[in-house]
């Protein structure tokens, strides 16, 4: 009798510890959005919307599913060659906090730009984005975001490593 009450709380024990341990991961998960918008300017960004912080460990962005390697080389892609201004901010190796949005990139059009402006206003919608980031737990997803397709996220054991085809800022 006594051995069977002592598993019976070995049970009751391990399930209480696996409990706790589903609740504090649920503290800390992080839920990446891949966004663009034109309001009050064109750009493109990264918000997190869940309850704890993400950090970025990939990046992959893409021009029609077409990795690409650098923002530069994204406009070079989409208008050709030319001198091209914006603003750009880091994303691999970023830790993006709870409710924190990160503007990626911005392109910056001058006056005689009008129509590269409004180009691009409509090929924002052709940009993805690959992320993989993982909590403070170490559980670790990736948002595929590949339009026109919707956007999805994955449970994934680990991040792969960056590769030739990773975001180089």
């Amino acid at each position: 009798m006594a051995t069977a009450i002592g598993v019976l709380a070995l049970a009751v024990s391990a399930y209480t510890a696996y409990m706790q341990r589903q609740q504090v991961r649920a503290q800390v998960w992080p839920i990446l959005e891949f966004n663009t918008g034109n309001e009050p300017e064109i750009r493109l960004w990264i918000a997190n919307k869940g309850v704890g912080p993400a950090l970025i460990r990939r990046a992959v962005v893409t021009v029609d599913e077409k990795p690409v390697t650098t923002w530069s080389e994204l406009l070079r892609d989409l208008y050709g060659p030319g001198t091209y201004k914006f603003m750009q901010d880091q994303i691999r190796g970023r830790v993006l906090s709870a409710g924190e949005t990160l503007s990626v990139f911005v392109p910056r059009f001058d006056a005689a730009q009008g129509d590269l402006r409004a180009r691009f206003d409509r090929d924002r919608f052709r940009v993805g984005m690959d992320l993989c980031y993982c909590s403070t737990l170490g559980d670790c997803w990736r948002l595929i975001s590949s339009p026109p397709k919707l956007s999805r996220t994955e449970d994934v054991g680990r991040c792969p490593d960056a590769g030739a085809t990773s975001f180089q800022q």
